[in-house]
């Protein structure tokens, strides 16, 4: 079972849009998938409802919502010793709780959505600094998981200042012991979300694969498969391809 743990310090960054993305992969591509909601507000757990009601969620999907960190630990234990399930995501909150470092031992990979904006990016910074000083926390620092930070809601044309922004994200030694002291660069993930209406109608609707497979069973010939819901699942699938691959054999 591979695990993903999506994190922010703040809100508003788009970790339940990155993990509805990634449900939504899974089950285009045939994975038991499971998921934790972890977070406050209870976005992605509300969001699996209105999918079921809708009859667009994956029935053999587990979904399960805890405030607790030592229950989550105890779910996660439970899921990977029972082997039924490929995929778990656990949805944080958006804050900067001790709880992260439950939530982030469990992981095989941090995921840290951030919008381009400078103050997003500060944020994001202060999460990757948050798990870089993990390391002196910890008995076993190899064993700590990869981090990525992956863009989200991108524009489909980027401004100048985007692209200034992403470079010195590429450019600057942003993380270390804090921000005076950077020692290593910001890790972006391979693997981007753009600003997509599919993305919308998935908030609304529930699990992008099923919200096209409606559409067609329900549409005239010349209207099925339409651009840009296809374009939102091959994106989805190439985000989990991308975190499928840093997590690629047995952690050290």
């Amino acid at each position: 079972m591979h695990t993903i743990t999506l994190m922010n310090q703040k809100g508003g960054a788009g970790k339940s849009t990155a993990a509805r993305t990634l449900l939504s992969a899974g089950d285009a591509t045939g994975l038991r998938c499971a998921f934790i909601d972890a977070d406050q507000t209870g976005n992605l757990a509300d969001w699996a409802m209105r999918s079921a009601e809708a009859g667009l969620w994956a029935p053999a999907f587990e979904a399960y919502q805890t405030h607790d960190a030592q229950e989550a630990e105890e779910i996660a234990g439970e899921l990977a010793a029972e082997g039924a399930i490929d995929l778990l995501l656990i949805d944080t909150a958006g804050d900067a709780s001790r709880d992260h470092d439950a939530y982030a031992t469990l992981a095989d990979l941090i995921l840290c959505p951030m919008l381009l904006s400078q103050s997003d990016l500060e944020t994001a910074r202060g999460t990757a600094n948050y798990l870089f000083r993990m390391r002196s926390r910890t008995v076993s620092p190899h064993l700590l998981p990869e981090f990525r930070v992956v863009l989200n809601r991108l524009p489909s044309r980027p401004s100048a200042g985007d692209a200034r922004l992403v470079r010195t994200v590429h450019s600057s030694p942003l993380v270390g012991v804090s921000h005076s002291e950077p020692e290593e660069h910001l890790k972006l993930l391979s693997a981007s979300l753009q600003e997509r209406e599919a993305y919308k109608m998935m908030d609304r609707e529930g699990l992008l694969g099923r919200i096209l497979t409606r559409h067609n069973d329900q549409s005239e010939a010349f209207a099925k498969n339409p651009k840009h819901i296809l374009n939102a699942v091959a994106e989805a699938e190439e985000l989990l391809s991308a975190c499928l691959e840093l997590m690629k054999g047995p952690r050290p």
